[in-house]
């Protein structure tokens, strides 16, 4: 890449050479791009003299591509529509309509994904990306005008972390507020639940399959916490799949092959439609909820406020 500069000193050029090779003739292109005949000719002669190539062969009264030309002018016009297009991106009015919702991977495919076609009807003049991650690092840097974020509740945060890192349960330099708090509990599929059969004690899962997710974060929520959190033994039970993809592990579930840790609010229409059942009363609430957060620099725009306060208004804390 370093020596494109040498080899097309005039984009010009390029633009001169791609109008006279789709139009047939100089003319043609010269009225095209409002220049004379005689400058898309001296154009391509200095175009032809740095790539050591001809590209059009020249009659008394015509000039035809000649088979490097012809070759080379395939590649000319994409590479001209591909920056034609970037540049039409940048320049778009449309880009200033554009909300980027940054979010965990498990609330993008869970929480928000449902929820998109209703935000998208409800906003239908604005276009939204969506950054998934389970790196915070990567949603914080990725631009966005909204976040979900994984955090310590508001009053369980210590002192230190208050001076040094969170601010309202959020981070620093970013307003946040409660989407709802973290609430864990077992489900499964209705068939596994008859392969176990009764009665519905805690004591079952000692001898049930459960699908566990892999122990990589501070605050991921696993069997072994979740058992000990509820008074359970974990000592003897079976952990028939692992994973650090909590999305695998409810599919796992939902294909009846064990009990899976889920989240509230995540699978609302799964358990009301009956492909997921939580056959105990026994749930986990931790220290920690999900936030909706927003840079607090952010200039003030109407439509982030209404887009924030159509998501806050779909859970109920």
């Amino acid at each position: 890449m370093q020596n494109l500069k040498s080899q097309f000193p005039n984009m010009d050029a390029l633009i001169a050479f791609e109008a006279a090779g789709r139009l047939s003739g100089f003319a043609q292109a010269g009225e095209e791009l409002n220049v004379t005949a005689s400058a898309i000719s001296q154009q391509i002669k200095s175009l032809e003299r740095t790539l050591g190539v001809q590209l059009f062969a020249r009659g008394h009264r015509s000039v035809e591509l000649t088979q490097n030309g012809r070759e080379f002018s395939n590649s000319v016009s994409v590479a001209l529509k591909h920056l034609s297009n970037a540049a039409s991106e940048l320049t778009d009015g449309d880009v200033s309509k554009q909300i980027t919702i940054a979010a965990d991977t498990s609330i993008v495919a869970h929480w928000l994904m449902p929820r998109l076609e209703e935000l998208k009807d409800e906003f239908p003049d604005h276009r939204f990306r969506i950054v998934a991650s389970d790196v915070e690092a990567d949603l914080l840097k990725s631009n966005f005008q909204v976040a979900i974020l994984h955090g310590q509740a508001v009053g369980q945060v210590s002192d230190s972390e208050h001076k040094n890192k969170r601010l309202h349960g959020g981070w620093q330099g970013i307003e946040s507020r409660l989407l709802f708090q973290e609430e864990v509990f077992p489900v499964c599929a209705p068939s596994y639940l008859g392969e176990v059969g009764e009665p519905l004690e805690l004591q079952m899962l000692e001898t049930s399959d459960l699908l566990d997710l892999e122990y990589e974060n501070w605050n991921w929520m696993n069997w072994t916490i979740w058992l000990t959190e509820v008074g359970a033994s974990s000592s003897q039970t079976s952990r028939k799949i692992v994973s650090n993809n909590y999305a695998s592990l409810i599919d796992a579930a939902k294909r009846g092959m064990g009990f899976a840790l889920a989240w509230r609010h995540f699978h609302e229409d799964e358990l009301a439609a009956g492909a997921l059942i939580a056959p105990f009363s026994q749930s986990v609430k931790t220290q920690n909820g999900y936030y909706l957060a927003w840079p607090y620099n952010q200039p003030a725009d109407a439509i982030d406020d209404d887009v924030r306060g159509w998501l806050l208004a779909q859970c109920v804390c």
